[in-house]
This record gives structure tokens, C-alpha cells and sequence, in this order.
């Protein structure tokens, strides 16, 4: 018994319950002598670890999901800082399970959810957790909505969720009462078929300065070409004004050869019929006056209620 459990630990960071103790065989007298001589340690409500085993954040989260009963799982930032979310450490300790269960650990934040299917739930780790979409539900309802935006964003464009998914799991989950429900009704409204998130904090700064300016949003990631084929991809670009946007700020650390490559795309755009402008961290961030000024120079003008830009960015 010992040495199946000993199997069984270690693919749960050395975590095991009593439920699972008494599966393997072993008596509550067993139990207690082994507490008693220090071979195992009480963990949590119902809930061991194997003396010795190193704590982590990893052991504590399983703790709490198998403390929490059958079919509870990591959610919320927990769950976002397994899926790898940029932005969310493995700090907090967050379950979603379908009991009515106060846990008994006051480090643990438990959620009650009255659907939690077995297509909202996958493995990492080891850890049960609740799927890329769901979390990002799940978050909608906890975090600030700037945040939100942000979690959404970086998601889409780091490939953890895709835009399906996640309008599927908004409707399906979709219900009065559910806290988030309008936040995430109206962020996805402005992410449909052809939406390219942002992929960088810098980027989503520029595209706040242009919202907050009124002025007209350009289409994302644009693919460049001449007569001799493809020309590079560009950050954003305004189409009707052939007017390319650039604001990488990893050009200050350019190696020598990026830089001429860099140049040369330049050039064959500019013969192209293309114009460009380009815009550094500290424009975006500290003097934003000069990038408006600059788009509006170019040619950038103002948005009107009636344009399809407003909602959709192609």
C-alpha cells in the first residue's frame, strides 16, 4: 500500500487525501500511526503530503482542489497563471466547484458555479483547471475591466484561446445575474471574425491614445508588398492614406544587420508608394500631444459615429 501510494504522490506533487487513503486500503488506525511518527503530514482539511516532499504553489493548489471534493478545479487567476496568462503569478489559490462547500482553509478562495461541464475543464500539472475560455469568463466576472481587456488580449494573441472558443463560451455560460456578463458581452462585440489583438503593452497604449483622441483606428498587423513580392509586415496602416504606423520599441536594441534589413523594407515601401512614421515608447507613454499631432498632419482624422472602424477593425 505504501508503495502505491507512494506512485500516486508523486504525480500529485506528493498530495493525497483521506478518500484516497482509504481507497488504497488503508485502515484509520494506519492512518493515525503514520501522522503520528511523522511519515506523512496533515496538509489541509482531509488532505497529506509525504514528509519531506518540497512545499510549492503547485502542492497548495492541488490541496485545495482535492480538499474542495470531486470535480472541484483550479479557476480564476489560479487557473490563469497555469494556462501561462501573462500577467497572473502563482500567487493565488482559486476554485470553482459545483458543491456548496465553505472550505476550511482561509487562504483558499472558493466559487460556486452552477455549470462547470466536462468540456470546460482540462489537466495541467496535474492540477484540474478550467479551460482557457472558461477562465477568461470566470475573470470577467472577478478582475477590473481594464484588466479583463488586457487578460483577453493577451490570450488571443499569444494563441491560448482562440476568438471561437471564446464566443462559445460566453454563450453558453451566458446568463442574467452573472457577474461580467455585460463587460464581456461588449468586449467581445469589438472582437469578431478578423480581429488582431495587440501584441505588446506598448501597442495597446497607442490604440487607447487613438480612442481616447477620437481619432480613426488603422488595420492591424499589415502585410506590405511591391512588384519584387512581400515587403515585411508593419504594426498598423492606414489603407486609404498609404501611411504605415510604427511603434516597436525593441528598435533601440537593434543589432547592426536588423537595422539594415529594417532600412532596406523601408525603402522598398517607400517606393512602393507607402509613408511612414514611427513612434517610441516615450512618445506613446509621455508625450502623447506629438503623436496626435503627427497623425493628424499625415492625414489620420477624426472617427465618425457612423464608421465601421468604431466597432471592427479588419
Amino acid at each position: 500500500m505504501d508503495d502505491l501510494l507512494a506512485r500516486l504522490a508523486e504525480r500529485q506533487h506528493g498530495v493525497f487525501t483521506l478518500a484516497q487513503l482509504r481507497q488504497l486500503g488503508f485502515t484509520d488506525a494506519a492512518i493515525r500511526h503514520r501522522v503520528g511518527t511523522g511519515r506523512w503530514g496533515p496538509l489541509g482539511h482531509c488532505t497529506f503530503c509525504l514528509s519531506g516532499t518540497p512545499r510549492s504553489w503547485e502542492q497548495q493548489m492541488l490541496a485545495a482542489v482535492l480538499a474542495a471534493g470531486p470535480g472541484a478545479v483550479a479557476s480564476h487567476r489560479s487557473a490563469a497563471a497555469l494556462l501561462g496568462v501573462p500577467g497572473f503569478g502563482r500567487r493565488h489559490i482559486e476554485v470553482t466547484t459545483l458543491r456548496s462547500k465553505r472550505h476550511r482553509d482561509l487562504r483558499t478562495i472558493v466559487h460556486q458555479s452552477l455549470q462547470l461541464p466536462p468540456h470546460h475543464v482540462t489537466s495541467i500539472e496535474h492540477i484540474p483547471v478550467t479551460r482557457a475560455a472558461r477562465t477568461l469568463v470566470d475573470l470577467a466576472g472577478a478582475l477590473p475591466p481594464a484588466r479583463t481587456e488586457r487578460a483577453i488580449d493577451n490570450c488571443l494573441s499569444a494563441g491560448i484561446v482562440g476568438l471561437t472558443a471564446l464566443h462559445e463560451a460566453f454563450a453558453e455560460l451566458r446568463r442574467p445575474g452573472r457577474h461580467g456578463i455585460a463587460l464581456l458581452d461588449r468586449l467581445l462585440e469589438d472582437r469578431s471574425d478578423g480581429y488582431v489583438a495587440p501584441a505588446s503593452e506598448l501597442e495597446r497604449r497607442f490604440l487607447a491614445l487613438l480612442r481616447a483622441a477620437g481619432l480613426k483606428e488603422p488595420v492591424r498587423q499589415h502585410d506590405v508588398g511591391d512588384r519584387d513580392g512581400w515587403a515585411g509586415r508593419v504594426d498598423y496602416a492606414y489603407l486609404d492614406l498609404r501611411l504605415l504606423v510604427e511603434i516597436d520599441g525593441r528598435r533601440h536594441h537593434m543589432s547592426k544587420l536588423d537595422f539594415e534589413a529594417d532600412r532596406a523594407r523601408d525603402n522598398r515601401r517607400v517606393a512602393a508608394g507607402w509613408r511612414s512614421v514611427r513612434f517610441t515608447w516615450n512618445q506613446v507613454t509621455r508625450r502623447q500631444t506629438e503623436v496626435i499631432d503627427v497623425l493628424l498632419r499625415s492625414g489620420v482624422r477624426k472617427r465618425r459615429p457612423d464608421d465601421a472602424q468604431c466597432r471592427k477593425v479588419g
